[in-house]
């Protein structure tokens, strides 16, 4: 498989910790013992560990990590952390976990020299939180980087102050070492907003001319987001489209491609009993690592790496475009969909289970709404991709949208309201007023979906389900043209 799946069905991929080094990728990442999806069971982690030479084959070794026994640190999990090799020796730093402790989640550390077995450090915990700043607990996901300019190594923590308003202490914490071995915790935060519970899982990174801290939140709009700045030390910016994907994409960390690219690996959640009216669950599959880059403004962008899309290197037949609608004409490989004061579509049908779906949109100058179909039936009931120009936005949507809880209650479909993430399932500001042409991958792994628009953002979701119609597009108001459609699946 071009994307890396987890080794077993039963057990879960949860928090990437990517690392570079000695010409090889490395992708740690926790994983949950098997059939455990509540706490405290749930988060007795393990680090499992796999590398690759091209981030498209993927190779499984031992575990980097088990929990301890007993009163050890990480008796009750080795939660999230970071790598880094200074004199030849791979240091990890991770959170150690013990249920009932005064300080329940420490800071850990272990060595490698073949980056295979690590050894716990005798002296674990390293750190633990300072309580006259912040809380004993929320104390994890350390990640560790050299700050050249100051000469020493850098370890920032999700971490959450001991005062102020109570949902929204969440801060990253800073500690200094010369050595990696003797830590010392700065008093002042190094971020502090006061906008959420906790920044979970942040790294610290230098991209061209600006520094970014990346971090993911639980609370508020969940999602993987960024800030920008031109030292390390901030002060912080909020870029105006702060978010990677959206809330089912989580807990997304990166590692160093070239100069001017990183590359990140998120996980998409599973769901109770493999439906799409399941439970949301931790952990899951990992998405398809992503490219990311900075404009000239500091902003970031995503985009599908080429070593995937070539990976996808087998043409499969579009099977017959479905006439269904009388303004959808179509040639070879292209669409031309026309609605005055309507709406227009056409369906692509395919029973491929795993495939790359490109295509362009372009010539939209006149339409209101349009955008992908994908597992709709006759009545376009389905998902929908949907470029809004009204509203400026690009987002994954389910059809139909519910309606009002007191006319749902009237004709009888409570059924139809849907859970936590709304209809809008997937959501992120995208001008198209002033683009010519949109290209477009959907990326569909099973029930792993994940489309990635204009080399800027990616909106993914879990999609068990199946329908009549895998694919389609649709056009509301206006004119568009989808051309370059190829429809490829991947080696065996």
């Amino acid at each position: 498989m071009p994307i890396y799946r987890r080794p077993e069905a039963a057990v879960p991929a949860g928090d990437a910790i990517p690392f570079a080094a000695r010409g090889e990728f490395h992708l740690f990442h926790l994983s949950s013992p098997p059939a455990t999806t509540h706490f405290p069971e749930r988060v007795r982690t393990t680090w499992r560990h796999t590398r690759s030479k091209d981030m498209v084959t993927w190779e499984s070794l031992p575990p980097a990590l088990a929990p301890g026994e007993g009163d050890e640190p990480d008796a009750d999990g080795v939660w999230t952390g970071s790598l880094i090799e200074a004199g030849g020796v791979l240091h990890l730093f991770y959170t150690g976990h013990k249920l009932g402790a005064a300080n329940p989640q420490t800071i850990c550390h272990a060595t490698s020299r073949d980056g295979v077995v690590f050894a716990k450090d005798r002296a674990n915990p390293i750190l633990a939180p300072d309580t006259s700043i912040f809380e004993p607990i929320d104390w994890r996901d350390p990640y560790v980087l050299w700050n050249e300019a100051e000469q020493r190594y850098w370890m920032i923590i999700a971490a959450r102050l001991n005062h102020g308003p109570k949902w929204r202490r969440g801060c990253i914490a800073l500690a200094t070492s010369t050595d990696l071995i003797h830590w010392s915790l700065e008093r002042e935060p190094l971020y502090s907003p006061l906008t959420t519970f906790c920044p979970e899982c942040p790294e610290l990174f230098r991209l061209g001319n600006h520094w970014y801290l990346v971090f993911s939140r639980f609370s508020e709009r969940v999602s993987t987001v960024y800030r920008i700045a031109d030292t390390p030390r901030g002060p912080w910016r909020t870029p105006m489209r702060e978010a990677f994907d959206g809330r089912r994409w989580y807990a997304s960390k990166s590692l160093p491609k070239d100069d001017s690219t990183r590359t990140f690996f998120g996980w998409i959640h599973d769901r109770a009993g493999d439906t799409d009216d399941g439970a949301w669950l931790w952990g899951g599959d990992f998405a398809a690592p992503r490219d990311v880059t900075a404009d000239r403004t500091g902003a970031l962008h995503l985009r599908l790496p080429a070593d995937v899309i070539d990976a996808y290197s087998i043409d499969a037949p579009l099977a017959g475009i479905a006439d269904s609608t009388r303004k959808g004409a179509s040639a070879g490989g292209a669409l031309q969909l026309r609605a005055e004061g309507g709406t227009a579509w056409r369906f692509i049908d395919t029973e491929l289970q795993d495939y790359l779906f490109s295509f362009r949109l372009s010539d939209f100058a006149g339409a209101s709404n349009f955008g992908l179909l994908f597992r709709a039936d006759d009545d376009l009931g389905g998902y929908v991709v949907e470029f809004d120009r009204k509203h400026s936005t690009v987002a994954l949507v389910h059809w139909p949208q519910p309606l009002d809880t007191f006319w749902a209650a009237l004709v009888g479909r409570q059924g139809e309201l849907r859970e936590a993430d709304g209809p809008r399932l997937v959501e992120h500001p995208f001008d198209s007023s002033s683009a010519r042409e949109i290209d477009c991958h959907l990326l569909v792994s099973g029930s792993n979906v994940e489309l990635y628009v204009a080399d800027q953002v990616a909106l993914s979701y879990r999609i068990y389900g199946r329908s009549k119609h895998e694919l389609g597009f649709f056009v509301e108001d206006g004119g568009v043209k989808v051309d370059r459609i190829k429809l490829r699946t991947a080696a065996a």
